[in-house]
């Protein structure tokens, strides 16, 4: 099962539902294990783990940063490579709807890891009192594994205000 109700792979339009499960997620703390408390963030891990995967959870704090900035950041593909310096290449794969397109994303990492790959799908609701961002890997045809590169799956990302 991918994050939000999604299925593992699955490219849908998120529905209101999808954002309800991601503000229970980040509200509860039943099952989950508190790793890292400081400087306003916080580190937690699932006490149930997915196969392979292991779950965490980070909620950060950043009482500097207006809400809307960080949700307009977060949209500009062009700035991206301004502040990420991890990031080696971003590619528009294609958009579901208005609030919900697809992207492919590589990033370096640090030695001994190898660099990893993402195929991801990013979902989006502003509702003036609250800005959310969803994001998890789906599945698409154009964009199989490539050479150098992990291919990494996220369950499910987010932001929240």
């Amino acid at each position: 099962m991918g994050g939000a109700g999604w299925a593992r792979g699955e490219a849908r339009v998120a529905d209101d539902s999808d954002f309800e499960a991601l503000k229970s997620l980040l509200a509860s703390e039943v099952g989950w294990n508190l790793e890292y408390e400081k400087d306003g963030v916080k580190v937690w891990t699932e006490d149930a783990a997915h196969g392979a995967l292991r779950t965490v959870k980070v909620v950060a704090e950043f009482d500097d940063v207006e809400p809307d900035a960080l949700y307009d950041v977060l949209h500009d593909p062009e700035y991206r490579s301004v502040w990420d310096t991890h990031m080696l290449a971003a590619e528009d794969a294609g958009h579901i709807n208005v609030n919900n397109d697809v992207g492919y994303y590589a990033m370096s990492c640090p030695a001994p890891l190898k660099n990893r790959d993402f195929v991801l799908q990013r979902s989006w609701l502003d509702t003036g009192n609250e800005k959310m961002i969803l994001n998890h890997s789906v599945h698409h045809k154009d964009y199989p594994p490539r050479k150098g590169y992990v291919r990494s799956v996220l369950r499910i990302t987010n932001m929240l205000h």
